[in-house]
């Protein structure tokens, strides 16, 4: 009869979500501090963690907000890989010009049943730290980030506003944000 509750109890080993942006903040540090890797493979390193740990497509939908509904499956499907390649040139070029940082996660507040907020500051060298919110979604123990709030920004939600402004101001037309990103990610 123990071995029957044992069996059925959920494995000790699963991360929290306090405990997986954690071990994703230090093995990004890692990667792109790294002095040794050509920055090239800095990169691929750094976008495999990237992909692995953050729900790419859930947060390239939330990005496109209401012009998802108008966008056709082919713009759909185009737009979330060029999203995805995107962010991760993005933020990989931004954080390969950072040395010497180091994360501190400070807490966990839990949003819903499935959502977590996690806090952190970025501590720098020299200056003040700088408030990182991580907001983690939960589905049945596979643990993804779904926004980042920096100094209380949602990424998310400014990157909304951005493409939004691309698309509204050529007459609602997704295809002129395709665009932009093929260019942009051509760079």
């Amino acid at each position: 009869m123990t071995f029957a509750l044992f069996a059925t109890a959920p494995a000790m080993s699963a991360e929290s979500p306090k405990q997986m942006v954690e071990r994703l903040g230090g093995t990004a540090v890692m990667i792109l501090a790294d002095p040794e890797t050509d920055p090239g493979k800095r990169t691929q390193k750094f976008a495999e963690l990237f992909t692995k740990g953050f729900d790419l497509p859930l947060v390239a939908r939330i990005v496109l907000g209401r012009y998802w509904r108008v966008a056709t499956p082919e713009q759909k499907a185009e737009y979330v890989s060029l999203f995805e390649e995107y962010v991760i040139d993005t933020y990989a070029n931004r954080l390969n010009s950072y040395a010497g940082q180091t994360l501190r996660i400070t807490g966990a507040t839990p949003i819903s049943d499935n959502e977590t907020m996690v806090s952190s500051l970025i501590e720098q060298p020299q200056g003040e730290p700088v408030k990182v919110d991580w907001r983690v979604l939960d589905r049945g123990g596979d643990l993804k980030i779904v926004d980042v709030l920096v100094e209380g920004v949602s990424m998310a939600i400014s990157q909304r506003s951005e493409f939004g402004a691309v698309i509204a101001n050529n007459g609602g037309n997704v295809e002129a944000l395709l665009v932009r990103l093929r260019a942009q990610n051509s760079k």
